[in-house]
Order: C-alpha cells, then structure tokens, then sequence
C-alpha cells in the first residue's frame, strides 16, 4: 500500500523499502487461511518456512496458536501478525499508526525492545506515553496546520515545556 501526500510531493530515496503499520488492519485477515499460511505469503524468496516459524515464535506465537484459522485470533494477535508481516518484509522505512492498540504488556515491550534495535528510519503516531518516552529520539507537533520540530526524546520535549 503506498502512502500519498495530502498536497506536495514525497521524495523517497532509490532504495526505500517502506512499511505501514495501520491502526485498523481488520481487512487484512478476511481469507479462511491459518497463521502460518497467512504469514508465509509475506515471506522474501530467500526466506524458508523456518524464518516464518522463527518470527512467529519473536511474535510469541506457540506452534499450536500458528494452526490458528485467522477469524479466531484476537485483536492483539492480529497486530502482532501485522509486526510479523513487516519484518519479514525487511523494511527500512516504517509508518506506525497507535502500533500499541490491542497489545498486552508483554507484547508492547517485545515491541520496544525491537523498535529500539530497528536500524531503519521510524515514523510513528501513538497516544501511548510511555512507548513514546521509550522510543522518540525527535518529535513532530502538529498545531493548527503547522509543525514544530522538536528534536530530542519526549522526556526533554516535556521537560523544556515545564510538565
């Protein structure tokens, strides 16, 4: 899915390979396929069924919840099929829309934990202050059609507004 611009134009580098993370991914999961099967669709060529396994177990996801047909997971499982999608999609450009929704702890901090390693270029919208505060090395806010670029964490963007 490519991601237009409201008006101006987007320049991408020749070698961007971007990925988006939607708030609402529901319309991904309408076929009467498991887990696996959905996942092994998104593998690259290189990859065998043993990455899509080595993934899915990252994600969490037992042998037995890969069986899983996907209109029974919940909708945590269904984010964290979308997280498994986009790695194996190796981007280095990613979009992330409320990537928190529907996560229980454990997954928001496995989650964390990988976006802290991610090498590429993050760009994401959360109201989830303390994944913000764990992730955000720059800050974009948005008032009344305009942006001010704050760069730093969130911490120091609060801590220069005297909250």
């Amino acid at each position: 899915e490519t991601i237009q611009a409201d008006s101006g134009s987007i320049k991408w580098p020749e070698h961007a390979n971007i990925a988006y993370f939607k708030q609402d991914n529901m319309a991904e999961f309408k076929e009467n396929i498991s887990a696996f099967d959905w996942m092994m669709q998104w593998k690259k060529p290189e990859d065998d069924e043993q990455a899509v396994r080595s993934v899915m177990g990252r994600l969490l996801f037992s042998k037995e919840d890969s069986k899983k047909k996907l209109n029974v997971l919940s909708g945590g499982e269904k984010g964290r099929m979308m997280f498994g999608k986009i790695m194996l999609q190796k981007p280095n450009i990613l979009f992330m829309d409320e990537p928190t929704n529907h996560l229980d702890m454990e997954s928001i901090e496995s989650l964390n934990l990988a976006l802290e390693n991610y090498e590429g270029t993050l760009i994401f919208v959360s109201h989830d202050r303390q994944f913000v505060s764990s992730i955000a090395t720059r800050v974009l806010e948005l008032q009344e059609g305009q942006y001010i670029d704050h760069r730093g964490t969130y911490e120091e963007l609060l801590a220069k507004q005297g909250v």
